[in-house]
């Protein structure tokens, strides 16, 4: 009987993403908050195209649609959204909610993770007027604006006041951020001076994340001091290595890789963005007690303080950007970590789902 009783309580969430896996920003936020919701016992469904990565949690089942072609975009997500309600109709999942972070049209919740097209209403007439524009448009005013949809996520705060500048008719449906999560390592953090003078930028989406910046900071930076070695996760090699082209030494290009593995051995995390909705890297180099120098278009700029790190303008000059990282380089005390764990951002949205279960 009591088996019974837990089994009527579960939670089901379907999550939909276009690719599930641990490579990308949304899409690993969408594989940590996955399995973070399942170790707290939700059965979770996930609605994707592609799995990039394996999943053997017993608790998310992950079902693959006909993939679309990737370009235009605006055409494959407008595919993709097809695809996904053709799905629910030969689909019935009438107890689970509906969780989305793609642009689809049968959610009650979704989480935004970027700035809103919208600001293309900004740009001057000419750049407004195409088919492009006007779906983007469309499907993202349906996404946040439809009548089954119940709440709407901003994945920071910055995101939510876009979305409420360009969508009042969402004011009573906007929850508070929720931003990406850390996990705790795994292991104890290394003091600051036991560690390797070794400054990481990490992004994949390497110019709107501002490395070509960060190499004209890292290479002052080394004028003073050879010792200090500029490590890049996440671009192709290929695609930034003429960034370095006045380099002989002091860079590693590394690719992808997991930052979980390079962390513990960093002094610094550079990340001049010129728009980063969030930066789940930094918060995760707070995790690992590493400091962080950001710009003020990161959206986690707001939790950022002096216990963290620094926080700096692009108009700022590079002077000051160098002499603000070799500061951070030089620091002793321990760093404070920013944000929850992806624990406590599973049972924050476990209530979510819980009050639209009602």
């Amino acid at each position: 009987m009591v088996l019974v009783i837990i089994y009527l309580k579960m939670i089901k969430v379907v999550q939909i993403v276009r690719k599930f896996g641990k490579k990308g920003g949304m899409e690993r936020y969408v594989w940590e908050l996955s399995h973070a919701l399942a170790d707290q016992g939700v059965l979770v469904h996930i609605l994707c195209e592609e799995a990039t990565d394996t999943c053997n949690h017993h608790l998310i089942k992950v079902n693959t649609l006909k993939r679309v072609f990737e370009k235009p975009r605006w055409l494959a997500m407008l595919r993709f959204s097809y695809n996904v309600s053709n799905w629910f109709k030969h689909n019935s999942l009438k107890e689970f909610v509906i969780h989305s972070h793609e642009r689809t049209s049968i959610h009650q919740v979704t989480t935004f993770h970027g700035p809103p097209f919208a600001h293309i209403r900004d740009k001057p007439f000419w750049k407004r007027i195409s088919l492009r524009v006007k779906v983007w448009l469309y499907l993202e005013k349906r996404e946040l604006c439809s009548d089954q949809v119940r709440l709407v996520l901003p994945n920071s705060r910055l995101i939510g006041k876009d979305l409420m500048h360009f969508y009042p008719c969402i004011k009573n449906r906007l929850h508070v951020p929720a931003c990406p999560a850390t996990k705790d390592p795994n292991m104890k953090i290394k003091k600051l001076k036991d560690r390797s003078n070794i400054i990481l930028f990490i992004g994949k989406e390497w110019e709107r994340k501002g490395l070509d910046f960060a190499v004209q900071i890292v290479e002052k930076i080394r004028l003073k001091d050879k010792s200090i070695e500029f490590w890049i996760l996440g671009p192709d090699p290929d695609s930034v290595r003429h960034l370095f082209k006045n380099w002989t030494d002091g860079y590693r290009l590394l690719g992808w890789a997991d930052p979980r593995n390079y962390l513990p051995s960093a002094r610094l995390l550079i990340h001049p963005a010129i728009s980063e909705p969030y930066g789940m890297a930094i918060s995760e180099a707070t995790s690992f007690g590493v400091p962080v120098v950001i710009s003020t278009n990161c959206g986690i700029a707001s939790q950022i303080t002096k216990k963290s790190g620094r926080v700096l303008t692009l108009d700022d000059s590079i002077d000051l950007w160098v002499k603000v990282c070799s500061k951070e380089i030089k620091r002793n005390n321990l760093v404070h970590k920013v944000g929850k764990s992806w624990t406590e951002s599973a049972l924050d949205h476990i209530k979510i789902y819980d009050s639209i279960l009602k």
